[in-house]
């Protein structure tokens, strides 16, 4: 029976619900290639993703909340840079249907980024805890992944 295969990215902080989106989702039909196991210390990230992007028929990236910054005078919770270029460097090498965003908690996307696949993780998100994999999560991500 074929896999297939998704490669997962996230922030460190976002790791343990990155493990969690693992343990809910992986079976017979789908492996991940999460970050942790597939970057290696000491070469850049472009090396890193050229290196991974062969070897998957898609990409999930998880969005936290990581930092704050100021827009138009306003602070507004920001995803993790590194996570929004992975996005980005995939989106560019797959195309909108093979690349899919996962949010757990609050925090600003530029409008540009509106009309991507988006993932309803939780609005609960906070460092190195765990949100429960809901039923709505499970659904989207079935939908997503089944056509790839």
């Amino acid at each position: 029976m074929p896999k297939t295969r998704v490669f997962l990215g996230s922030s460190t902080a976002a790791k343990s619900q990155a493990k969690a989106i693992v343990k809910a989702f992986t079976s017979a039909t789908l492996e991940f290639f999460p970050w942790w196991e597939h970057f290696t210390a000491g070469r850049t990230l472009l090396e890193e993703l050229d290196a991974v992007r062969g070897n998957v028929e898609g990409a999930l990236l998880l969005f936290s909340p990581e930092s704050i910054t100021t827009i138009r005078k306003k602070e507004y919770n920001v995803p993790n840079l590194n996570v929004l270029f992975e996005f980005g460097y995939f989106y560019g090498h797959f195309g909108k249907k093979r690349v899919a965003m996962l949010k757990y908690g609050d925090f600003y996307l530029p409008s540009d980024l509106g009309g991507y696949i988006h993932i309803f993780g939780s609005k609960f998100f906070k460092r190195g805890a765990v949100a429960q994999v809901g039923k709505r999560t499970t659904s989207e991500f079935g939908r997503w992944v089944s056509k790839l």
